[in-house]
């Protein structure tokens, strides 16, 4: 199993969470980003002296904000996948240009992790990404470095039909994730059906859901038998972190709060899984 804790996020951190005027943010500005997602590395450390497997568990970052958390990470051999697109854009592109390759052999992440927002009605869009993605896709593979796609669906119609014509249009690119990181399904059939178009593991993300409907998406896919895992993010650490924001926690509780939500989000995984 895969238990991904992502907070990759950079726009969502700055903009969102610190009302701070991202991208273009003073040294200070950026180290309280920062400090912000060490109180969420630091959850994730907690939860995993909780587990009795912990190499299950891995981390999702940026460079941006989060060196100090990569190098960490890599001090303590810790499965982490580095974000390689650039922040809040429509179409995928990557954060450092045609230097990316250098940016991910510089980390050596476990993953190297696309966000792609994808509609299959725009077949111009969707050819550039895919052909950036191919690119991506071989690189990963040259060098021996897992590759995370993540898909967030943003045309019209059912959500399993989308997705499942996107993993089709991707494979048929030649595009070879060793994740797919997706969006939940309703149906433990839908889980299965989607099995039959790749190999790749596939984990459910959360989408920054209500912490009801992201339970809903994770018990249905643990159900599945053939969901890997699950990337779930804001859910765990949003709250907290607003909470200690505002000064109404103080940051050791918010780390303690962030360990016990994605913990409850591990347990009730182990507790739907057929195969646990």
């Amino acid at each position: 199993m895969l238990f991904v804790l992502p907070f990759d996020h950079r726009a969502t951190f700055a903009k969102e969470l610190l009302a701070l005027p991202y991208p273009r943010l003073s040294p200070a500005q950026k180290k309280t980003v920062s400090d912000y997602k060490r109180v969420v590395w630091e959850g994730f450390l907690k939860t995993r002296t909780k587990l009795s497997d912990p190499e299950e568990l891995a981390i999702l970052v940026d460079e941006e904000f989060g060196a100090y958390i990569l190098k960490d990470a890599t001090r303590k051999k810790i499965s982490f996948a580095l974000s390689v697109e650039k922040s809040g854009q429509q179409l995928f592109d990557f954060e450092y240009g045609k230097n990316f390759g250098a940016h991910i052999t510089k980390w050596k992440p476990t993953y190297a992790k696309a966000l792609v927002r994808y509609n299959v009605a725009n077949k111009k869009d969707n050819q550039t990404q895919n052909r950036r993605l191919k690119i991506l896709s071989s690189f990963c593979q040259k060098h021996g470095v897992g590759f995370m796609l993540e898909l967030l669906m943003t045309g019209t119609g059912p959500r399993f039909k989308q997705l499942k014509q996107t993993i089709q249009e991707m494979v048929a690119a030649r595009i070879s994730p060793t994740v797919w990181k997706v969006e939940g399904m309703d149906t433990v059939s839908q889980w299965n059906q989607l099995r039959a178009f790749t190999d790749a593991r596939i984990i459910v993300l959360g989408r920054g859901d209500t912490k009801k409907h992201v339970e809903k998406f994770l018990t249905v896919a643990a159900k599945s038998g053939t969901v890997q895992g699950f990337a779930v993010g804001r859910t765990v650490f949003m709250k907290p972190l607003t909470e200690y924001r505002d000064k109404k926690i103080a940051r050791q509780t918010a780390v303690d709060r962030i360990a016990k939500n994605y913990l409850h989000f591990i347990n009730l995984w182990e507790r739907s899984n057929p195969n646990t």
